[in-house]
């Protein structure tokens, strides 16, 4: 009687993991912006004349940031008081400055993606669907939302190569 309820617990269990499929981790966002034609968008983007000169303004700042720090370290000692703070001022401005010129470029990134993601998005979720359907997967989860997983679970390169082909 006992091995026949272990039987009968056996089989029920491997039929209901056999019901819920496989297990898979997916980065919609990062499949779409891998494919060939995000990446292109990214290149264009990188070297639009604009982003250029936001580029090249914020490694200035940043230059002369260090610049300003690394006077006030080596000659500091022998400034009166009013030219360490009047230094210490002016590394300020060049970080407020640098901050700024940092969000402007995160915006046009922010912009780019955002666009990418809206251009693709309904193709992405074709392809993951099929992927899921063929694949015999019963839970697909957002990386955020994984503590720990092989790579073997993650699908989006799956996704990203189907995007590339469909185009």
């Amino acid at each position: 009687m006992k091995i026949a309820l272990a039987f009968v617990a056996a089989v029920l269990f491997s039929n209901v993991t056999l019901a819920q499929g496989k297990i898979a981790v997916l980065d919609l966002q990062r499949a779409i912006l891998s494919t060939e034609a995000a990446k292109k968008e990214l290149k264009a983007l990188n070297a639009a004349p604009e982003y250029s000169k936001l580029t090249a303004q914020a490694e200035s700042l940043n230059a002369e940031m260090k610049a300003l720090a690394e006077d006030l370290q080596t000659k500091g000692l022998t400034w009166s008081n009013e030219r360490q703070a009047k230094q210490r001022k002016d590394i300020e401005y060049k970080r407020a400055d640098m901050q700024l010129v940092a969000q402007k470029l995160k915006q046009e990134q922010n912009e780019i993606v955002q666009k990418l993601i809206n251009q693709y998005i309904e193709k992405a979720r074709a392809v993951t669907n099929d992927i899921i359907k063929s694949g015999g997967y019963g839970l697909v989860l957002q990386p955020q939302a994984v503590i720990h997983a092989d790579t073997g679970y993650d699908i989006t390169a799956q996704i990203t190569d189907r995007l590339n082909k469909a185009k």
